[in-house]
C-alpha cells in the first residue's frame, strides 16, 4: 500500500474514524479482489486527499473490527463521516462509486 493509505488496527481504529470523511478499506492481504481494490483506493486517496482519508484494516489482524461491522464480503469499504457510517460498499467497484459516495458526504 502506498503512503496515502493508513494501516490501522483495533487499537487506533476508533480514533481514526472520529473526525472528517474516512474510507475504511477492509481487506485480506491474500485475496485477489482485495488487491484489485487496493489500487482503486490508492487512486481515490490521491484524488480526494483534501476531503477524505483512506485507512486499511486487515481483517486477519483485526477480526474484532470485522465482527463489529458484520463483514461477510471482502473487500468492503465503509465510509464514515465524523464517526458515523455514511455508506457501505461491498466488492470491487469502479472509482466513481467511491467518489460519488464521498461527494454525497462533502
Amino acid at each position: 500500500m502506498n503512503e496515502d493509505i493508513i494501516r490501522v488496527d483495533s487499537y487506533d481504529f476508533d480514533r481514526r474514524i472520529e473526525k472528517g470523511i474516512v474510507l475504511a478499506f477492509f481487506y485480506d492481504e491474500f485475496d485477489t479482489h482485495c488487491k484489485a481494490l487496493e489500487s482503486i483506493m490508492e487512486e481515490v486517496a490521491d484524488v480526494y486527499y483534501e476531503f477524505a482519508r483512506v485507512i486499511a484494516v486487515d481483517v486477519e489482524q483485526s477480526p474484532d473490527i470485522a465482527s463489529i461491522f458484520a463483514l461477510n464480503t471482502l473487500p468492503t469499504v465503509i465510509i464514515f463521516k465524523d464517526g458515523k457510517i455514511g455508506a457501505r460498499i461491498e466488492g470491487v467497484n469502479p472509482p466513481t462509486v467511491y467518489e460519488n459516495a464521498i461527494e454525497d458526504l462533502i
